[in-house]
């Protein structure tokens, strides 16, 4: 029986605090998904071929001698009671690493480094028949810095039945919340970011109305939860923490969303340093303060309905309004 094998390259924390404890590899996510080494069977020879085609900086990745990785293994057609049932377990099997790679975009959202699909041969090289390489798609400023650490893998291993059972059921205002959360991570226009994650996410978590959508993230969330946790933040080992709240950005990120939405300018002071935020880079804007804010409400948000279970309450717009009115909000 043929063998699949599919690999998301992803950053494991070397340079913070928190330097991620190798020895733990391979450390299982799922039954036949884990995070391992690959370095043996992804080489940079594997890759040469491909450099006249896609240029050497986006194969930065595929060139290094170490890579890390998510890896799925599974059958190329499971053995079922009928046909249809093997093509669709076949379905799901090509579907599961993106959705592990998705459901680690809330734990830990890291820039893309690529990925590969194959078939594994008896002497254990990878046969390649799909590659996707990292592009200009960039993360907010917040996020640059951001790489796997211990603590997330285990995260992630909690998360990702809940995950996965809601990708799957009738979790409909959860789901496109999910989707649209992801979407924002593969655009390079930040107004584009900011409808995916100001305006379709969080209205299907919260409401597509103004007051409510404002309330009900403050009381989930709380009004004073720093947008910047330092334990969360590897350059704030560096830098004093920076003390912006939720409650400290909601208002703008509101009046913002509701500009882009409707076509209307955004105020100069918005793109002005004075407001914004110092980061190892100097100075940054208002503007990027929010789009750091916007990407950490929605994935606090994401990440504490599956930490707490609170998946049936998002199964309909109905659902969605008895859930936050049955915690006062």
């Amino acid at each position: 029986m043929a063998v699949k094998i599919a690999f998301q390259l992803i950053p494991l924390e070397r340079f913070s605090g928190q330097v991620f404890d190798f020895s733990k590899l391979p450390y299982s996510i799922l039954p036949n998904v884990e995070v391992a080494e690959v370095s043996d069977l992804l080489p940079p020879s594997a890759f040469m071929h491909l450099v006249a085609e896609v240029g050497r900086h986006r194969m930065r990745f595929f060139e290094s001698q170490v890579k890390h990785a998510f890896v799925h293994r599974y059958e190329e057609h499971p053995e079922a009671a009928t046909w249809e049932e093997s093509v669709d377990a076949t379905k799901k099997n090509d579907e599961l690493l993106n959705q592990v790679f998705a459901c680690s975009r809330i734990v830990r959202p890291t820039r893309r480094h690529g990925s590969v699909t194959g078939y594994l041969n008896a002497n254990g090289t990878v046969d390649q028949r799909g590659t996707t390489f990292p592009d200009s798609v960039d993360v907010p400023e917040a996020l640059k810095l951001f790489a796997f650490r211990n603590q997330d893998l285990e995260d992630l291993r909690t998360l990702i039945s809940t995950f996965l059972k809601a990708l799957h059921g009738e979790y409909w205002p959860f789901r496109m919340a999910v989707q649209y959360y992801y979407m924002g991570y593969e655009v390079n226009d930040w107004k584009g970011r900011y409808l995916y994650w100001g305006s379709s996410a969080l209205h299907a978590l919260y409401s597509p109305n103004s007051e409510k959508l404002v309330r009900r993230i403050k009381g989930f969330l709380g009004e004073n939860t720093p947008i910047y946790p330092p334990s969360e933040h590897p350059e704030l080992e560096f830098m004093q923490p920076d003390p912006t709240t939720v409650g400290d950005v909601i208002e703008d990120i509101n009046f913002v969303r509701n500009r882009i939405a409707h076509g209307e300018r955004i105020p100069d002071n918005y793109f002005g340093a004075t407001a914004g935020r110092n980061s190892l880079n100097g100075r940054v804007n208002q503007l990027s303060v929010l789009d750091d804010a916007l990407a950490f409400i929605v994935r606090e948000t994401l990440r504490r309905i599956l930490s707490q279970n609170l998946i049936d309450g998002f199964t309909s717009r109905r659902a969605v309004s008895f859930f936050w009115k049955a915690r006062g909000l």
